[in-house]
């Protein structure tokens, strides 16, 4: 029976990292969401912020997978499981029906919640690399760096070229 309690024990401790780490990733999420936001409009001091925000978020969560890990390690003992052959799986196979189940959907539920932390950080990657090559042709359009033939139409209606020499503010397009 003392061996049950210890098994009842380490997986409470286990839940509660788990519980820890699935509140972190949100608040992650959260943080990427609000970071795409402020890079939509440019707010440097806030996106400052947020990325101070996200490593505290970072490390906090390695601490916690390191936690994880250690508990899951102590579980498997109890459940005499050798640790190279522990895989969720085979804990809640060891586990009462419910510990079961509590273990397999706080599984599922960090699977999608690091699935969609992917995808958020993949998408403000993609918006942070876009404006810098739309910045880097700006900068070249301004300096007159640009080797594109400009056109534009003549008082008559006719497409013509016009001649770059210098940097270019403002488009004389219609």
């Amino acid at each position: 029976m003392k061996e049950n309690n210890k098994v009842l024990e380490k997986g409470k401790e286990l839940f509660s990292i788990l519980d820890k780490l699935v509140l972190l990733h949100r608040n992650l999420i959260d943080a990427l969401q609000e970071e795409y936001s402020h890079m939509g409009n440019v707010d440097v001091k806030s996106l400052q912020e947020v990325a101070r925000t996200k490593e505290a978020l970072l490390n906090e969560i390695w601490n916690c997978e390191n936690s994880r890990i250690r508990s899951a390690e102590e579980l498997c003992f109890f459940l005499e499981i050798p640790i190279q052959n522990a895989t969720v799986s085979s804990i809640a196979l060891q586990l009462s029906h419910t510990q079961s189940e509590i273990l397999k959907n706080y599984r599922t539920v960090l699977d999608m919640l690091v699935a969609q932390t992917k995808e958020l950080n993949k998408r403000n990657q993609a918006f942070a690399e876009q404006s810098l090559v739309r910045i880097e042709e700006m900068k070249r359009n301004v300096l007159g760096l640009n080797n594109n033939n400009q056109e534009n139409y003549s008082s008559s209606g006719t497409r013509q070229t016009l001649n770059q020499t210098g940097g270019r503010l403002l488009s004389t397009e219609a």
